[in-house]
């Protein structure tokens, strides 16, 4: 790679924002994948990147205590999607946790998607994107989203009181269309223990 694809490849991060992620396709234009991965290589070396995963760079920001400030699973889970431009959604131990339900932040973040199936791991933390049928995405709400999958996680056989007094106010952020529209994509069990809460 020629030194003039090194120094563009360089300006583009030095004018972007601390704490900012690339991938290789972001320069595609200086070159080939495999020179492009030589220079990012070079640039990490020399502390103006760090690898966060195959393919995915981060611009560090410093912080004089901590050191790396790195960005959160859900940015970068947000970031894969909006390049592979595809859908994605928390499931599992991820709601519960983006929920404020548990204070475990799971090491394995697991999101449903309609893009390719597979995992990335960064860090002693892993993405994982799995493949799920169009209808997942039927319930368009982010809330009501999260809302559904932290009773799916918990399971119609384990939900308590304690459960059900944790999430109503989450419930009761919901906007009633959203209730009215798309709280019918969810299965029945659930449907009824919302409808509950939030009419109660």
């Amino acid at each position: 790679m020629t030194e003039s694809s090194k120094n563009q490849i360089q300006t583009k991060i030095s004018k972007s924002s601390f704490g900012e992620i690339f991938f290789l396709d972001d320069f595609a234009k200086y070159g080939s994948a495999d020179n492009i991965r030589k220079v990012l290589s070079r640039l990490e070396q020399e502390g103006i990147v760090e690898r966060l995963a195959h393919g995915i760079y981060l611009k560090p920001k410093k912080d004089p205590l901590l050191g790396t400030i790195y960005p959160n699973t859900e940015e970068i889970a947000r970031q894969i999607a909006q390049r592979d431009k595809a859908r994605i959604a928390p499931t599992g131990v991820l709601a519960l946790f983006l929920l404020g339900l548990t204070t475990q932040i799971p090491l394995k973040a697991v999101y449903l998607t309609d893009g390719s199936q597979r995992a990335i791991a960064i860090g002693n933390r892993t993405i994982q994107f799995k493949k799920t049928v169009p209808k997942s995405f039927a319930i368009k709400d982010d809330l009501l989203h999260l809302i559904v999958q932290a009773f799916k996680e918990t399971g119609q056989q384990e939900i308590s009181a304690a459960f059900l007094e944790q999430i109503k106010p989450h419930i009761l952020q919901l906007d009633e269309q959203v209730i009215q529209k798309q709280l019918k994509y969810a299965p029945v069990w659930i449907q009824k223990h919302i409808t509950n809460l939030y009419t109660a």
